[in-house]
Order: C-alpha cells, then structure tokens, then sequence
C-alpha cells in the first residue's frame, strides 16, 4: 500500500529527496490539499512527522482520504488535518476531526477494494479554502469512450515520501506538499492506472504517505477524479488509483457530501 502506518521516518534518502516522484514544492496552490495526522505517541502535539497520508477538502467539512489510512485505528481515535504546505517542524495550522469514517466493504473484494474513507471537520474550520468538486458518474468512462484518456496527463498532490529511481529502495520525506504528473496506463472499473517510471516517461508519481491524495486530469485540478491506493513497492512503475466517479464510491460517498 501506499499509505504509512506510522510516522514517515527518513530511511537512506536519495541525494535530492523528492517526495511525489520527481515533484516540485506546491507552495500555496493546492492549498485544499492536506495532510492527515495522528498522535502517535500520545503526548497531544501534533508533530509534522506524524503525518499518516494525504486527503482532499470534498466540502467545508469533509476531508477525503483511503481506507487503509484509518481502518487500522481505534474507532476512539482523534485524526487532525492541516494544509499547511511544510509540516516541519510542526504544522502552523492543524484542525481536529470531529469523527472518521471508512467504507465498511473495505477490503473484502481485491478487484474493488472499496478503499475510501472521510474525516469530518469542524463547521467554520476550513473558512477561506475552496473544496475540490467530485466527478459525475461515469465520468472517467465517458472519456475513454470519446479516445480521451490513452495520451492524458493525470496530476499528483501529496506529502509522502519519494523513492529512489536506481538501486536499493529509498525513500526520502521532507515533510512539503509536491506536485507532479504522470501518465495514463489503464482504466479498470474500480481503478485508475497510471505509469511513474520517471526514467521512461519524464514525469513522476507518487510513494507512500500519498495515500488517499488526489488525482487530477491535467488542466482541470478543480475536480479530483481519484484517490491513491497502491502501487509496486518501489514506488518506481506504476500507480493504482481508486475512482470516485463509480456506483459504490458514490454510494459510500453520498451521505457526506452533495454529489454532481
């Protein structure tokens, strides 16, 4: 899996950590792209390097993440969420979730794992940030029906870690949110494929931390489209993405939020 089940720690980083494959420092934009945060060791500051994954403002109280970020917690446990472009050392703003929840058919179905979770935000706590749109049903199909998809550019966000191109894996974090594109691989009914061999392609991808962020089509980073999944372990080919725009992540989706 994508996702860090405990605080990215740097490993043998690479000579120019680059978390999101081959990505540039966001800056301010994407700012309704966040970190998802856990105390891990219980002491009540929330510290940059506890950031558990990545996740999107779908509205002013719901933050979208995966499945495999919180399902392993306690349903007692308190998640935070600041979007903040550098965490370290601790993030400037960090807002408390008032409660999380995941799909309850997580995990039971390999081709369609269901892998989608939310974080519910305090009214008023994400004054002054945009959410992103979710995409109508069917819309990624409805592309690929139209030839749209096979030479599309699909956007990554994310604060995890970056894997080294060559060599013995690893992984380098440096805490920022980055940016990068990759290309169209596949679509799948539940998932969005995308090739990130920077050697073979020029562009980038996404590691583990960036579970749960984003994808965008190039050109339109108003709606994400998709979430991060998985990938190969590496973090060096490829990357699978789960979809919004299906029946059972708008089923699980539509209680939380106003869908197109």
């Amino acid at each position: 899996m994508a996702a860090c089940s405990e605080a990215p720690a740097p490993l043998a980083a690479p000579e120019q950590p680059r978390p999101i494959i081959n990505g540039t420092f966001t800056g301010s934009a994407f700012g309704n792209v966040g970190a998802l945060l856990y105390d891990f060791n219980g002491d009540g500051v929330i510290q940059g390097r506890e950031q558990l994954c990545t996740g999107s403002l779908v509205s002013p109280t719901v933050f979208l993440t995966a499945a495999h970020c919180v399902a392993w917690l306690p349903a007692s446990a308190r998640l935070h969420v600041s979007f903040d472009p550098d965490l370290l050392p601790v993030p400037d703003a960090v807002i408390a979730g008032t409660s999380f929840h995941y799909d309850p058919a997580y995990g039971k179905n390999q081709a369609d794992l269901h892998d989608l979770a939310v974080v519910i935000l305090p009214e008023g706590s994400t004054a002054g940030i945009t959410p992103l749109q979710l995409p109508p049903a069917g819309y990624l199909d409805g592309l690929a029906a139209k030839g749209n998809l096979g030479k599309t550019l699909f956007v990554n966000v994310g604060y995890g870690t970056s894997g080294s191109k060559t060599g013995p894996p690893a992984f380098g974090w440096d805490g920022t949110r980055k940016t990068s594109k990759s290309e169209f691989m596949a679509l799948q009914p539940a998932w969005l494929g995308l090739l990130m061999n920077s050697s073979a392609t020029g562009e980038g991808g996404d590691c583990y931390g960036d579970s749960g962020g984003p994808k965008f089509i190039d050109g339109n980073t108003n709606m994400v489209v998709a979430t991060v999944t998985t990938g190969d372990v590496p973090c060096r080919a490829t990357s699978w993405d789960y979809r919004l725009d299906t029946p059972n992540a708008r089923s699980f989706l539509a209680p939380f939020v106003a869908l197109p």
